[in-house]
């Protein structure tokens, strides 16, 4: 017989996946959580999710994956709610500061994954901040807006989390020219695509459009580059730009045709057996950006999608963290 949890993990379609929202107690609200976080129709999980399931439901949701709340004390919302650009009325934008005390340091700047419909805060956010701290880095998650806000809005919101981040530069010990931008999967496509986007969505940003919003590096984790790559069964652009979208819109929006010359520098790792983004889809990337001039590292490890971002090296080090501090100590 299969279990409520096993018909949950299906419709989330990723073991490691998790939403931002705050959980909640009643069945109307727990529907809205599952139309929040799915392209589907939502009758198909209607039929699933009888009520006397809820208390399961919401511990399920608040799992160890589970993203830090926008009303965690920790977190910092990017805008006043007035001034949020495309607002839907329902997700706020915000990061979460990991700092290190009373020291000046660089900074990386985290975008985890999650295909565009929610964000993988844990392996992919909180985990990566911890140990960018352990390496003498200040450290911020960006708790970005997913499905079903569309594009422009995950651009917007990293674009503005920079700015923030060095509108605090005095105040949290930022280097402001040491500003790392880090994405995995999806947060690997948010990251890649800013520099390319950003003149012409600064101005959205709002009272700190006058504080760059560029990064000084960036560094893509089997990064989703190909909108027409499959998440979920539908193709990410689906996600990302939503019914209707244009193929003009999803080709100038795929890496590739965004980068040019004033692309910061930029490192890449992928995997070699990764089904989900591909590794020649980010070797196409690395082969344009070296066109234009750029020296670009790429690692190629062995292992699946997300794989490595958990590795441990036998003396407990990251081998993840060596080869992105490698890349850091040589901007």
């Amino acid at each position: 017989m299969i279990t409520m949890e096993q018909k949950l993990r299906h419709v989330r379609a990723d073991k490691d996946a998790s939403i931002w929202l705050e959980s909640y107690s009643s069945v109307p609200e727990i529907n809205r959580i599952l139309r929040l976080m799915t392209p589907f129709k939502f009758s198909t999980l209607a039929k699933i999710i009888p009520g006397n399931v809820i208390k399961d439901l919401v511990g399920y949701f608040n799992g160890e994956d589970n993203a830090i709340p926008v009303t965690d004390p920790r977190s910092i919302e990017l805008w006043d709610e007035k001034d949020i650009p495309l607002y839907d009325g329902i997700r706020k934008p915000y990061i979460v500061p990991f700092l290190l005390e009373n020291k000046k340091a660089p900074t990386v700047i985290i975008a985890p994954g999650g295909a565009y419909l929610h964000v993988c805060m844990k392996h992919e956010g909180v985990d990566i901040a911890k140990r960018f701290n352990e390496l003498g880095f200040h450290a911020i998650i960006v708790c970005y807006r997913t499905s079903p806000c569309r594009y422009p809005c995950p651009q917007l919101d990293f674009i503005r989390a920079i700015q923030t981040v060095r509108n605090n530069a005095e105040k949290w010990g930022i280097i402001e020219n040491q500003v790392i931008a880090i994405g995995f999967s999806a947060g690997g496509h948010l990251v890649t695509s800013v520099s390319g986007v950003y003149d012409e969505l600064k101005e959205l940003t709002g009272d700190l459009a006058h504080i760059d919003g560029k990064p000084n590096a960036v560094i893509g984790g089997y990064p989703m580059i190909d909108l027409k790559c499959k998440d979920f069964g539908i193709t990410s652009d689906k996600i990302f730009l939503g019914k209707g979208y244009s193929k003009e819109l999803s080709d100038k929006l795929c890496v590739q045709n965004l980068i040019n010359e004033k692309y910061p520098p930029m490192f890449f790792i992928v995997s070699d057996q990764d089904m989900v983004n591909r590794p020649e889809q980010t070797q196409l990337i690395v082969s344009t950006l070296r066109h234009f001039g750029h020296e670009v590292p790429l690692k190629i490890c062995h292992g699946t999608h997300c794989h490595y971002v958990k590795a441990i090296n036998e003396d407990g080090t990251s081998p993840l963290a060596e080869m992105i501090l490698d890349f850091i100590r040589k901007v």
